[in-house]
């Protein structure tokens, strides 16, 4: 991954940088191994480089997802899953990425695939922790489903320890999710409507109490809770191999404004598949998030962050079926993570190689 901001940002210099990660994932089938019906497994293996230009742009969000941190190898997920009822009841325990289970998203879900920020890889207030928990999915009806999860809120993706997960009830995050497909339910058009309801298990600053008049010092304390909503519907298919089509998606959020930066969050984008005659297996994005700051920080932290707008635009070329290079161009508005910054420009080639 290679980035360049030209102008913008906590540095208004130009800044270029490049940081790179991989994915290793074995599966299980466990009636084939061991005559465990309805079993599997997964380890996932991953390892990230640099941090990019991520920390020059002044934003909330990070512009080029999945460059955290430098973790040579580490074990992202790792996790036994059995399912029951002709696998219409799915239960997963062992080591999460809970992002994978719930704010998913047909077309803005995946750094690698979709679209870079990490504002338009999921929803920005919803806390999708790594950890050790339990997912339990339920599907009564045909397009219907029911996702409840729980995992540990401290452990982090290249750092955990099974002697600290859930030190008690309060550091548990907790999701529960609703998810209809239309399709399934025999309505017209396809797409997957999304509605949830979480508790942060983190423990986080209470601005209201450095907001008061006269101050108060601040505590921390677990628990928050929040909604959510994710979206995708697709608006035109055209019957080729592969198919040509246009999809949208749309997310939205709202948590509780005391101990959270961003009280309402809400993305919207295009997708088309095949967007170029003779060029099917080529795909364009566009987007846009809006993270809109709560007036408990604000009062209490940083009166000049009112709103971060960010704008992306992707168009993603197969070069090989194994290749993929994708230019990549963002445009960030009142940068927050001081309010005070100017606007950034960044620019993004994305290579993907897989096997």
């Amino acid at each position: 991954m290679f980035a360049w901001k030209p102008t913008g940002g906590a540095d208004s210099g130009s800044k270029a940088g490049a940081s790179g990660s991989y994915d290793v994932f074995a599966y299980a089938n466990g009636e084939r191994l061991l005559g465990w019906r309805g079993g599997i497994g997964l380890l996932h293996l991953k390892g990230q480089y640099d941090e990019n230009i991520n920390d020059e742009t002044g934003a909330l969000a990070q512009p080029i997802d999945d460059a955290d941190f430098d973790e040579g190898i580490y074990v992202s997920e790792l996790w036994l899953q059995q399912g029951l009822w002709d696998n219409r009841l799915r239960l997963r325990v062992g080591f999460l990425e809970q992002q994978t289970s719930f704010d998913r998203n047909a077309y803005a879900n995946a750094e690698d695939w979709n679209f870079l920020s990490s504002f338009l890889d999921n929803n920005a207030i919803v806390p999708l922790p790594n950890g050790f928990g339990a997912n339990l999915v339920l599907a009564p009806l045909p397009g219907v489903e029911l996702a409840v999860g729980i995992a540990d809120a401290d452990n982090s993706p290249s750092n955990w320890n099974a002697d600290d997960a859930f030190e008690s009830f309060a550091s548990f995050t907790s999701h529960f999710e609703l998810g209809f497909r239309l399709d399934s339910l025999g309505l017209p058009g396809r797409g997957t409507y999304r509605f949830g309801v979480f508790r942060d298990g983190r423990k986080r600053t209470l601005f209201k109490r450095a907001a008061a008049t006269p101050p108060r010092e601040p505590s921390r304390r677990r628990g928050h809770w929040g909604v959510y909503a994710s979206f995708d519907q697709v608006l035109w298919a055209h019957a080729t191999d592969p198919p040509r089509m246009v999809g949208a998606f749309a997310r939205f959020g709202w948590v509780n404004e005391d101990a959270s930066e961003i009280e309402w969050f809400w993305s919207t984008g295009l997708e088309a598949r095949g967007p170029v005659p003779g060029r099917h297996f080529d795909v364009l994005g566009l987007a846009v998030y809006q993270a809109i700051a709560s007036d408990a920080f604000q009062r209490s932290r940083r009166e000049a962050f009112d709103e971060e707008t960010g704008f992306e635009l992707y168009y993603r070329v197969e070069v090989l079926p194994w290749l993929w290079v994708t230019p990549d161009l963002q445009y960030i508005v009142n940068p927050g993570r001081s309010g005070e910054d100017d606007d950034a420009v960044v620019g993004a080639l994305r290579i993907r190689v897989a096997f």
